[in-house]
């Protein structure tokens, strides 16, 4: 029978951190029963020692006197020793707490190595923490001090400290995303490392990974450049192309770009996928798959006289009710009886029409393009600008009124064009 996976063990609450203390004797707030202490006797009982027996309270206090029995150096050894113990057993906070009381207690009593050595030490016990920021400050505390020893030329042990924090600083400025700043550590470290003698590079491994990360970072950036360039040449194309054809639409701004009022569910008009020139085709890498290859073309903005598809709506203001229905695509180069065929509607029995910005009402054969009536409906003056054509409903479609052939439709349209004289704007 399989084994079943072991339960991964919940991290420990401030109260176990806590009562962990209670096992060193600098922390002690009793001492245990086995060294005649009252750790586990009841208040009442504890609180009376007979005459002759020793004083639990003296026994604890000379263990906790030992911690700070020395000169500063050697008090600072003792937690030092004390707070590595623990590294080594990844009880990473508890080893802070040891090289803090140090710096705390005789800080600056100690020689600027040591004193070094416990800041590079609780540096390295923050980063296994992801401490950053704590990391980096005994960092640049210990890298502030490493020409202490000025005129003197700085210690073995002090070169071996300086290139600990600076690996330390670069591998918490490379997790924090200061790439820069930590490949300038990493690159100061080799540097010392080969000024030294030093054999290795034990900053490698991070700093491929930085390095890698940089070559991401780099890419990213250059994806997203080209892919605002194509989004501005592309709208700038549009807007040329709808220009050329007659359509009126409303300017695009910085606050309301081209086709921004369009609902997501629908796409707004766009050049035709399948008539694109190759080097407009979406498809194109953003930037090459590789700085060699001479193959790749860079994406151009469809020319202006390619196709284009529009959503449409179709009234059908006679219909029971009236209804306002839209068609999604409509190719330039398809027929309007196509567009009534992909709706449901009879071509034979429903005609067509359109209403220019200005107020003109436009017949629309079933057999005419899209393209050739958007060019058919702009007017322009006699400078040859635009002043009138086919607008775009809501900035984002195009709108055609349909109703049956025959008197009826005929006395409905006699009537829209009487109101669309008048400036009115509604026509159902």
């Amino acid at each position: 029978m399989a084994s079943l996976p072991e339960l991964s063990q919940p991290p420990p609450s401030p109260s176990d951190t806590l009562s962990r203390f209670d096992t060193i004797p600098l922390f002690m707030q009793s001492l245990p029963k086995e060294l005649g202490g009252t750790a586990e006797l009841p208040e009442s009982v504890a609180a009376e020692v007979k005459e002759g027996e020793t004083n639990p309270s003296d026994t604890l206090a000379a263990l906790q006197a030992l911690a700070y029995d020395g000169d500063p150096s050697e008090i600072a050894e003792n937690f030092r020793t004390q707070g590595n113990d623990l590294f080594k057993r990844r009880k990473f906070r508890d080893a802070i707490g040891f090289y803090t009381r140090a710096l705390d207690e005789v800080g600056k009593e100690l020689p600027t190595e040591e004193r070094r050595t416990l800041r590079c030490n609780r540096a390295a016990a923050n980063l296994e923490l992801g401490n950053y920021g704590a990391c980096l400050r005994d960092c640049s505390l210990v890298l502030s001090e490493s020409h202490a020893s000025y005129p003197d030329p700085p210690s073995p042990s002090s070169h071996k400290t300086t290139m600990k924090a600076l690996l330390r600083s670069a591998r918490a400025l490379s997790a924090l995303d200061k790439l820069a700043e930590a490949l300038d550590a990493f690159s100061r470290l080799r540097m010392l490392e080969k000024e030294v003698g030093e054999e290795g590079d034990s900053g490698r491994k991070w700093r491929e990974e930085t390095e890698c990360k940089v070559e991401r970072k780099e890419r990213r950036e250059r994806e997203e450049r080209e892919r605002e360039r194509r989004s501005v040449e592309e709208r700038q194309a549009m807007v040329l192309a709808l220009t050329q054809r007659g359509v009126v639409f409303p300017r695009p701004t910085a606050k309301q770009p081209l086709f921004s009022s369009c609902p997501t569910d629908v796409t707004p008009p766009h050049f035709d996928p399948d008539v694109v020139p190759l080097t407009s085709l979406p498809s194109i890498p953003l930037i090459p798959p590789a700085a060699t290859d001479r193959s790749y073309e860079p994406w151009q903005p469809p020319p202006p006289h390619t196709p284009l598809i529009f959503p449409t709506f179709l009234l059908l203001p006679l219909a029971s009710p009236p209804t306002r229905d839209l068609i999604m695509s409509f190719p330039e180069d398809a027929t309007f009886g196509d567009a009534l065929v992909s709706m449901g509607h009879d071509p034979s029995s429903t005609q067509l029409y359109l209403s220019t910005l200005r107020g003109r009402v436009l017949k629309i054969g079933s057999k005419m393009t899209l393209g050739k009536v958007l060019v058919g409906a702009a007017k322009k003056n006699e400078k040859g600008e635009l002043e009138d054509g086919w607008e775009l409903k809501e900035g984002w479609a195009l709108e055609m009124v349909g109703v049956p052939r025959g008197n009826e439709g005929d006395e409905w349209v006699r009537k829209w064009k009487e109101e669309v004289k008048e400036g009115a704007k509604a026509i159902l």
